[in-house]
């Protein structure tokens, strides 16, 4: 399966980018908008899994899980990859997110000893369009702009989530294979 690791998020968050999309719109660049369903915070992506391997995974998330606790994490401010003269993928930003960092790394580092690879440096963000093409630069910066330091709201990271990505014509379609429950805030170590 095509897999990956991921925090979800809440309809609120979720309804507050797609206005973000809405506002953006698709007339100074084609882009491909994440269906609100599928607007998550990934971790890591893995690629192709087969059975023993999700296993391996699930038993690394199970461990990374009881160390980190639940929290509160704000979805602020729009940006892009690579760079705001070669936009690639808009994005929505996370505020006050070493919690959500400190879980990345973890996983990195169980990851790369189940011989995935490491990527670039983790980034918390929310995934909101890829941009096939720009037709006019400057009013799609404008619009991303206009949205530099919005607030999305709050949501509660209760969980890490281990997800399969199914490819379909329409876009993908995601399932939740395991969640993992992080602990309580109150419980200590």
């Amino acid at each position: 399966m095509r897999a990956f690791i991921a925090i979800d998020v809440n309809d609120t968050v979720r309804d507050n980018l797609v206005r973000a999309q809405e506002r953006i719109g698709n007339k100074a660049a084609k882009i491909k908008f994440v269906e609100p369903e599928n607007l998550h915070l990934t971790l890591k992506f893995l690629g192709e899994i087969d059975e023993a391997t999700a296993e391996e995974v699930k038993n690394a998330l199970t461990e990374i899980a009881k160390k980190h606790r639940k929290h509160r994490a704000r979805v602020k401010g729009i940006g892009v990859f690579p760079n705001p003269n070669y936009v690639r993928v808009i994005w929505a930003g996370i505020e006050n997110d070493e919690e959500i960092k400190a879980i990345a790394e973890d996983i990195e580092k169980a990851m790369r000893k189940l011989g995935f690879k490491k990527e670039k440096d983790f980034v918390a963000h929310i995934t909101i369009g890829r941009v096939k093409f720009v037709k006019d630069k400057l009013e799609l910066a404008m619009a991303l702009k206009d949205l530099a330091n919005e607030d999305f709201g709050e949501f509660d990271v209760e969980a890490i989530e281990l997800k399969k990505s199914t490819l379909t014509p329409k876009g993908p379609i995601y399932e939740t294979v395991a969640r993992f429950e992080l602990k309580e805030p109150e419980e200590k170590e």
